[in-house]
């Protein structure tokens, strides 16, 4: 009888990587309906910065898949039924829920209705985040091709990864000067394909991430010196853009070469903090609960908040409090996430918790293990 893999450990850095990102999420989303992001230089360069998440959570999703599936005889049929029972139903649920509560719903008649939630659910427009879950969607569908790249990059990691960003490099310039036209990208930003070098990046760590953990342990000064010179090249090209371009847009653009060098060195700044996290976790696994639970409700927080950020501005706007201010951004960003967390401890106690939020209530682990302390949670990776 041949020996059962063994299963592997939780990955506990994957954590911080995870809470961290969904709080920049918010913080993004926040920054636009409360910092005036994308006409104020202040804000605009601020969110040039932070625009950093969603190819976090890209590089995630490469990592969990990676981690989780690769080595194994997966049977294609179920792997997919699990994977889109996690997404597909949220997507669905969500797309309708946004349509009903901020766009009208009714007002035009049920068939209206149908037409706007039909074409909605293929391009993800319901509401502005729902992007990510029908890119997690079509990344699915090319698990295997995935996973077959994964067993190259299991032999020549540093080509497979500098190929990708290479890739990712000529993609984004050709997304932000010729504007995405053609058969590539004719959906700018909603295609898997756009964050190829992301996934690869996330996909490789996974394949070496004992290695890598150990590297990034050691190696804090570099990744800190990495990151400075990166986000300096981030805001360089930010007013470059702004003054001599005379488009913010374009400068504080996700979808843009300047972003691939601060994107991966965010991503690998969160994840050597992160191992500095699981570490502490080890040592007292009672010690940053606030981390693990944002973690644990990040998918969920990501498919809520943007319906609580409009509501929150309408309030503000009713009493005549609406103004435009980072200090009521700031408030904004720690009401949505705490309001958000709330708001899953709830949806988590009920049974409708895996149709809503793709999982049941939040789940429990075992302890840190030393030197083991590294596994997966299998969940939809968000955002």
């Amino acid at each position: 009888m041949a020996a059962v893999a063994a299963k592997k450990a939780y990955v506990e850095a994957a954590d911080l990587v995870r809470a961290a990102t969904i709080v920049g999420v918010v913080a993004v989303h926040s920054t636009w309906y409360m910092a005036n992001g994308g006409h104020w230089v202040s804000s605009g360069a601020v969110l040039a910065l932070m625009h950093f998440t969603r190819e976090s959570f890209m590089a995630l999703t490469g990592f969990v898949l990676t981690y989780s599936l690769f080595g194994k005889n997966n049977r294609w049929g179920q792997v997919w039924a699990k994977r889109y029972k996690l997404v597909l139903f949220p997507y669905l649920i969500w797309s309708a829920a946004y349509i009903l509560l901020l766009k009208g719903g009714f007002n035009d008649g049920f068939l209206n209705f149908l037409g706007t939630y039909g074409r909605d659910l293929l391009d993800g427009g319901a509401w502005f985040q729902l992007y990510y879950l029908l890119i997690t969607m079509q990344f699915y569908l090319v698990l295997p091709l995935f996973l077959a790249l994964m067993k190259v990059a299991k032999k020549y990691p540093i080509w497979v990864v500098a190929s990708a960003t290479v890739f990712q490099m000529a993609l984004m310039a050709y997304d932000q000067y010729g504007h995405g036209t053609g058969f590539i990208n004719q959906h700018v930003g909603d295609e898997f394909w756009t964050y190829t070098g992301y996934f690869v990046l996330g996909g490789v760590a996974a394949l070496y991430w004992p290695q890598v953990r150990d590297w990034l342990a050691t190696h804090m000064r570099t990744v800190l010196w990495w990151s400075l010179a990166t986000a300096s090249l981030m805001l360089a090209e930010f007013f470059a853009q702004t003054y001599l371009g005379h488009n913010m847009t374009m400068a504080d653009s996700v979808i843009q070469p300047a972003m691939v060098p601060w994107a991966m060195m965010c991503i690998i700044l969160l994840t050597a903090i992160g191992v500095r996290y699981e570490k502490a976790r080890m040592v007292n696994p009672k010690r940053w609960q606030l981390v693990k639970f944002i973690a644990d409700v990040s998918f969920g927080i990501y498919l809520v908040h943007p319906m609580l950020l409009q509501y929150w501005t309408d309030l503000l706007a009713r009493f005549r409090l609406y103004h435009f201010s980072f200090v009521l951004d700031a408030f904004t960003v720690v009401l949505l996430v705490a309001a958000s967390g709330v708001l899953m401890i709830l949806i988590g106690k009920t049974p409708f918790s895996p149709w809503l939020i793709g999982r049941a209530a939040r789940r429990k682990t075992a302890p840190p293990v030393p030197k083991q302390a590294v596994a997966v949670d299998t969940r939809v990776q968000q955002m």
